[in-house]
């Protein structure tokens, strides 16, 4: 119990309290001259950590939060001056609170333009005005406050972290009710997207399933739902009991790190790979049938497992995903500066780095299901060197 304690307290420390910045200054992603150019993220995102804090975006690519939660209600954190602030750095061009290396849309050239971002409904308006002040409320809610997880990856946490009662867990209720009371309180048409979870496994944890479960989808028509879970869990019971928001389910992101389970069993400890490709399996077959619209398979790379990069895309499209995205692995604070080099593969003085390339300029890493995200820059590179060396 004691191990679970400390595990807790540490785990909180590092990534709620000190909010570790992961040292990416070894990357090669470049930064990036971003006039002209629009993120509607701040414009529409809302994203809640366990802490209370909350930001515009992912706190690892836009690390500046705009206020808590617990000390003030939604619409004046939605406005408040910091959150105006960054929206002007996107109308200027600056893009000054972003990190330009990690940010994923940064660097697979995604961004819409100015000019393109000006003809959507509702963002026309506010490019045209200037405007930082937003009379709507967020139309994307990112539910990152709890971070329990039937899992304890060693890129996340070094223990099993489940709050199931006592103070931590009304803490987290408390939270999510404030969230709940502002957003769901009433029916409504209104059209917006919740993803729950990017802290943790929703369907390990008590308060999202307790939000999930409870949820009429027929009170919010057009609410979309994004789910974000390691898979195991989200077994053929759990799909039964999300019967009243099925319709809402728009997308499903299920994070592997592995193609294979000896991997697996090294990246995504506490895991059953049996377990998880039955539940994609059926996942799927879901999304071939239409009942999801999107379902996307994800994998962070690192000394352990990019070897099967190129095989994990195979593995994506074989049962039956959309997308398979890669991303570079950062430490969260579990992990000493030196535990984390020996990891980090995306750095040129790692002695596999020559490997690492070898296997970015895999043509199966090509394929049109295939996003990159911030790799794409190394991948590019890694097609240079393969072209010159011919």
């Amino acid at each position: 119990m004691l191990h679970r304690i400390i595990a807790s307290l540490s785990y909180r420390w590092n990534r709620l309290v000190k909010r570790i910045r992961p040292d990416i200054s070894a990357s090669l992603n470049p930064r990036h001259d971003l006039r002209g150019r629009f993120c509607p993220n701040p414009f529409k995102q809302l994203d809640v950590y366990e802490d209370g804090k909350a930001y515009l975006c992912c706190s690892n690519w836009l690390p500046t939060s705009i206020g808590n939660l617990n000390e003030s209600d939604i619409d004046a954190v939605w406005n408040s001056a910091e959150a105006q602030r960054i929206r002007a750095s996107i109308l200027d061009g600056s893009f000054r609170y972003c990190d330009h290396k990690v940010c994923p849309y940064i660097q697979n050239d995604s961004l819409p333009t100015l000019r393109q971002a000006a003809a959507d409904d509702p963002f026309g308006p506010v490019i045209a005005a200037g405007q930082t002040r937003l009379e709507q409320l967020p139309t994307f809610i990112n539910l990152c406050n709890d971070a329990s997880c039937n899992l304890w990856c060693p890129s996340c946490r070094t223990q099993r972290i489940n709050y199931t009662d006592g103070p931590e867990l009304d803490q987290r209720r408390h939270l999510q009710d404030r969230v709940v009371q502002a957003l769901f309180a009433e029916p409504t048409d209104r059209h917006f997207r919740v993803n729950v979870t990017g802290s943790g496994d929703p369907f390990a944890s008590t308060v999202f399933r307790e939000f999930l479960y409870g949820l009429e989808g027929d009170d919010f028509p057009n609410l979309k739902i994004s789910l974000q879970t390691n898979g195991v869990l989200l077994t053929p019971r759990t799909w039964q009991r999300l019967a009243g928001i099925r319709g809402n389910i728009s997308d499903i992101l299920v994070s592997f790190d592995a193609a294979t389970p000896e991997t697996y069993a090294i990246t995504r400890r506490g895991g059953h790979w049996p377990t998880l490709l039955a539940n994609v399996r059926r996942l799927g077959a879901l999304r071939a049938s239409g009942e999801l619209r999107f379902l996307r398979l994800d994998f962070v790379v690192q000394q352990a497992n990019y070897r099967e990069m190129p095989e994990f895309a195979d593995l994506a499209r074989e049962l039956g995903a959309d997308q398979a995205g890669f991303s570079m692995l950062l430490n969260w604070g579990t992990w000493t500066p030196a535990e984390f080099r020996v990891r980090c593969i995306w750095r040129p003085d790692h002695p596999e780095f020559s490997q690492f390339m070898h296997v970015l300029s895999d043509p199966r890493l090509g394929q049109p299901h295939v996003d990159l995200g911030n790799l794409t820059e190394y991948r590019a590179r890694a097609l240079r060197q393969a072209s010159e060396a011919a």
